[in-house]
C-alpha cells in the first residue's frame, strides 16, 4: 500500500482510484472519498463514478447531496462511463433532492444508457 501512497501522491489517478477503492472495502468512507475526489478530479471516469455513489449513498459525506451525486455522475456518463449513465438516468427519473428533468430528457439517457451498455460488453 506504501507504493500506492507515493504513486497516488505523485498524481497517479489509478492508484488515487485504487486506494479509495482499498478504503471503501475497509469501510473507512471518508478516507475513500478523499481519495475518489482526487482521482475524479484527475479526470477518471470510474474515480467520479464512485465518489458520485458515495455522495449520493452519504457515505463518507455529512449526508447525501443529490444534486452533486448527480453532478460527478454526469461528469463520467459524458467520459462514457455506463453505469453512471444509468445512476444519472436514475437520479433524475425518481427526481431526489430536487434534481429533476424534463420527460423528454427521460429516453434520452435511457437510450445512452443502453447504448454504453452494449460498447462496454463489447470491449
Amino acid at each position: 500500500m506504501a507504493l500506492m501512497e507515493k504513486a497516488a501522491g505523485q498524481g497517479h489517478a489509478w492508484a488515487m482510484f485504487r486506494l479509495a477503492f482499498i478504503h471503501s472495502q475497509r469501510k473507512e468512507h471518508e478516507t475513500a472519498v478523499k481519495w475518489y475526489t482526487m482521482g475524479a478530479e484527475a479526470g477518471l471516469p470510474p474515480a467520479m463514478f464512485n465518489l458520485g455513489v458515495k455522495i449520493d449513498q452519504g457515505e463518507g459525506v455529512a449526508a447525501p447531496d443529490y444534486p452533486a451525486a448527480a453532478g460527478w455522475y454526469r461528469r463520467a456518463a459524458d467520459a462514457g462511463h455506463g453505469g453512471a449513465a444509468h445512476n444519472l438516468s436514475n437520479v433524475y427519473s425518481v427526481g431526489r433532492g430536487r434534481v429533476s428533468l424534463g420527460t423528454s430528457t427521460r429516453p434520452t439517457l435511457n437510450r445512452r444508457t443502453e447504448s454504453l451498455r452494449h460498447y462496454e460488453r463489447s470491449r
